[in-house]
């Protein structure tokens, strides 16, 4: 083997290797950015029209999107949900289930106690938690002629005692052209001529409310290159709820020491009854 092709050879493996490693400590570069402008969000996101809301954009390391992007699942080789009705034409993952180990752990530290305690900032809402199910969320995809109607959103979880608050999602599609369409778009609930729209950009993120009101969408078909698609990873942000009384169950801790003395008590008090 000659000097260029070893070269050639270490390259390769460096850059491998590098794809591998990628991302890790931007995590925490990502949450510094997050932190040092959460005021300036919070503003933003209050000062919304046509309903509170915040567009940022490059808040994440490129890196870590090209990653997810590499180990996004073709549509041959996944258990997806599709959406082809009336009301739209979407892919979705279930949840975080089947998504790359990388993919997960981004979802995993969207949903961790330092990202949600600057969500919290932003918004306004101190009593959000992270959903363990990702019951929505996790990875979506639309191709040429997808679309998603105007629509307000779910607010009860399926499974658990949980109400949906907050949508954040991130896009993750390099050099999209704007005349491709694919903008979500937010609306006014009683005026429809009051809308934004955002392009889905590379590295762009928009954290919204979702209530019965915040009427949002991609209502115009894709006309993107048939091998292309519109991509996007989404996480949302619940708030608990009181279970009702008659379905409470579950039971407290309960130390060995005090059950065998409760039995104990339990025989003494038959013995006497009986004697």
């Amino acid at each position: 083997m000659d000097i260029s092709s070893s070269q050639e050879t270490i390259s390769s493996l460096q850059k491998t290797l590098d794809q591998k490693l990628v991302g890790i400590d931007s995590f925490s570069e990502t949450l510094t950015r997050l932190r040092a402008n959460a005021d300036s969000y919070k503003k933003t996101y209050i000062a919304g029209e046509p309903y509170p809301h915040v567009v940022i954009d490059d808040l994440f390391e490129p890196a870590m999107l090209d990653r997810i992007v590499n180990e996004f699942p073709s549509s041959s080789n996944r258990d997806w949900i599709t959406y082809d009705t009336n009301h739209e034409l979407k892919s979705t993952s279930r949840g975080i289930n089947g998504l790359s180990t990388f993919t997960q752990l981004f979802c995993l530290w969207l949903s961790s106690s330092e990202v949600i305690d600057e969500i919290k900032k932003i918004t306004g809402l101190d009593n959000i938690c992270a959903d363990p199910m990702y019951h929505g969320a996790g990875l979506h995809e639309m191709y040429r002629d997808g679309w998603l109607e105007m629509h307000s959103d779910y607010t009860k979880h399926y499974h658990l005692p949980m109400v949906r608050r907050l949508n954040l999602i991130t896009y993750l599609n390099r050099d999209w052209e704007d005349a491709w369409g694919g903008e979500l778009a937010l609306q006014d609930y009683k005026d429809s001529n009051k809308q934004v729209s955002y392009a889905p950009h590379f590295n762009r993120t928009i954290i919204f409310p979702t209530t019965e009101k915040t009427l949002h969408g991609v209502p115009s078909k894709l006309s993107c290159p048939p091998e292309l698609s519109r991509k996007l990873i989404s996480i949302y942000y619940w708030t608990p709820i009181p279970m009702p009384f008659l379905f409470k169950a579950g039971t407290p801790l309960i130390w060995a020491s005090d059950r065998k003395r409760a039995v104990k008590q339990t025989l003494k008090k038959a013995q006497t009854l009986f004697h």
